[in-house]
């Protein structure tokens, strides 16, 4: 019986600080996975519209550009970069435009307005260019809005 009541005691006597120490601990354990909990992403992947453009090919093989529209290519550079390539349409009857324009310019010659290219081929049968382009915005175009037929034609240009 006397052992009983000291075994008693010994509970009553640990049992407060016992369970501060597991509130305590319980309390730490919140606050540490509170803390560590990885945060949601605030920058979203890159768009093709914000990537940089990479050497390598931008248009390659064979292209049919419907009557009165045109084929473009989006061209963003952050260096000093040379556009080269070839083209050439199915007839020499058969003509395209290849032009290089900047966005602003872009924007221009997409509402018939006066602009100023890089570069630019007028109505050929087929041709090559092969411009230095600076760091900027830049669009590779085969314009066939000024026939009333689709051209097919075979191009090859590469961003080096």
């Amino acid at each position: 019986m006397f052992q009983k009541n000291d075994h008693e005691n010994l509970i009553r006597k640990w049992m407060w600080p016992i369970i501060l120490v597991a509130v305590l601990l319980l309390f730490a354990t919140i606050q540490i996975l509170h803390v560590n909990t990885p945060r949601p992403s605030a920058s979203t992947p890159p768009s093709d519209l914000d990537a940089y453009t990479t050497p390598g090919s931008l248009v390659s093989g064979n292209l049919v550009i419907p009557a009165g529209d045109f084929y473009s290519t989006k061209i963003n550079l952050n260096r000093r970069a040379r556009l080269s390539g070839t083209f050439r349409t199915s007839s020499l009857k058969s003509v395209v435009s290849v032009l290089v324009l900047d966005q602003d310019n872009y924007d221009k010659w997409k509402m018939s307005s006066p602009h100023d290219a890089v570069t630019e081929t007028g109505f050929v049968p087929g041709g090559k260019l092969s411009p230095v382009l600076e760091a900027g915005t830049y669009f590779l175009i085969i314009d066939n809005r000024a026939s009333g037929e689709s051209r097919s034609l075979s191009a090859d240009f590469r961003l080096e």
